[in-house]
């Protein structure tokens, strides 16, 4: 369908088949909000800026090997948005193997106190211990406070602020806590001890076939009316209280598309500047570094982390790990995440890897470096009352729906942008109507 004119077509009134409905952005979260709107018979128009679907959960072959954008891995504990996945693509379990590697040694993930204390030298397990026992009662004003309450001195030094500080470029003391109680799940010390809480997932879910992207296939397979690459939306239509229209430049021209309702999963931050808003948040940029190696595997886990502060890799996946029906081969593809800021990413990762002896640099066969300059939303302390401004700004507009990760500013995975996506629906047309896996 397309309704690509200055009048954008004959309206439908709100809530009927007719409704011109706009969604921005064919990332999960729009690929799962066209998807369920079109399961509830309503025609959908998606505008996607870059020639290809997927956004952040996207999958391409390199090299023979399908690749995904980073590591991903599907764990949830809400059944019935695991159910719809699996409706959408066949999924396969796994049993989780994955390390934290620092200090020169592989260590769980997550976390052991007790391996800590057995196999780092005595200085540190009296460290982890007094520093637990000694646990400060700070006012949680930001996620250094919050570890030092619930881990103690010893963790946050050995682990936490390192790492956090690499993932976002400046001290946990500048993170809001909210970050921490989103991410962590955990209420301290005894939950690492007890392996209990989200954090300690022993399995999780993937495609069978496709890699991650396939996911997001399945979506746009299932969605009536049209999805528009390289279509750039520059602006939005406004009165009363109403977008009226979504301008966007496609194939050397200018174009409007009347509506009746908006959804949009683009940053917040550009959408409110097509608002007239300016908002102070702001994400981390992602360098993701892909090398083709001469080898059948490179490690035997799925992924890894680097807790070392002066190694740029946060984590690592090796994606023949999630593709066990793949034809036997010789050769496997690496993915290292990058959140430094470095002007040499390939090189400083080759580094990380032969000082932890897991790849020769003769055995690297190619290298691509992809960079994504919303891999993160950043949870600067205060950044609360910034997307309070975000959410009064947009609910302005009663026809404007923001759904997703970097639409809503929430540090959230697949799971919860389908999750959020259902939500949204259901606050708009009746939680009977929006029927997940249907």
């Amino acid at each position: 369908m397309s309704i690509d004119s200055t009048d954008g077509g004959v309206a439908g009134p709100p809530g009927t088949a007719d409704e011109r409905i706009v969604i921005i952005g064919a990332g999960v979260s729009g690929l799962a909000l066209a998807w369920l709107l079109s399961d509830m018979g309503k025609q959908v128009t998606v505008l996607e800026a870059a020639p290809r679907i997927g956004g952040l959960g996207r999958t391409f072959n390199w090299h023979g090997l399908p690749c995904d954008i980073a590591p991903h891995r599907l764990h949830t504990h809400d059944m019935e948005v695991l159910g719809a996945i699996q409706g959408l693509v066949p999924l396969r379990e796994f049993r989780r193997n994955s390390r934290i590697l620092m200090r020169d040694k592989q260590i769980q993930d997550p976390i052991n106190p007790i391996e800590l204390l057995l196999r780092f030298p005595p200085a540190t397990g009296f460290k982890l211990v007094w520093g637990f026992l000694n646990r400060p009662k700070l006012p949680e004003t930001s996620f250094e406070a919050m570890a030092l309450n619930r881990y103690g001195r010893g963790l946050y030094d050995f682990f936490f602020e390192p790492y956090t500080k690499k993932m976002f470029g400046v001290p946990p003391g500048e993170i809001s806590a909210t970050w921490g109680r989103e991410k962590l799940r955990s209420s301290g010390l005894f939950d690492a001890l007890k392996r209990q809480s989200k954090t300690f997932f022993s399995s999780f879910w993937y495609p069978r076939q496709g890699g991650y992207g396939s996911i997001c296939d399945a979506m746009a397979a299932r969605t009536r009316g049209e999805i528009r690459l390289s279509a750039q939306v520059t602006g939005l239509d406004y009165s009363d209280g109403r977008i009226t229209g979504v301008r966007y430049r496609a194939d050397g021209g200018e174009h409007r598309l009347a509506c009746d309702r908006v959804f949009s999963t683009i940053p917040a931050t550009v959408l409110a500047r097509m608002l007239g808003g300016e908002l102070k948040l702001r994400f981390k940029r992602v360098q993701l570094v892909y090398l083709h190696i001469a080898r059948a595997y490179a490690m035997p886990y799925q992924w890894v982390y680097w807790g070392d502060g002066d190694v740029v890799i946060n984590r690592m996946a090796e994606f023949k790990h999630f593709h066990p029906d793949l034809p036997p081969t010789d050769r496997t593809v690496l993915c290292a995440e990058v959140t430094v800021d470095t002007d040499q990413p390939v090189e400083d990762v080759l580094r990380a890897l032969e000082r932890y002896e897991l790849v020769r640099r003769d055995e690297v066969l190619d290298s691509m470096v992809i960079t994504e300059g919303c891999g993160y939303p950043v949870y600067d302390r205060g950044f609360e009352t910034a997307r309070g401004q975000a959410q009064a700004l947009f609910g302005r507009f009663g026809n404007l729906h923001c759904v997703g990760r970097n639409a809503e500013f929430r540090h959230i995975e697949v799971d919860e942008d389908v999750a959020s996506a259902a939500d949204c629906l259901r606050g708009i047309y009746g939680a009977d109507r929006v029927r997940l896996g249907a």
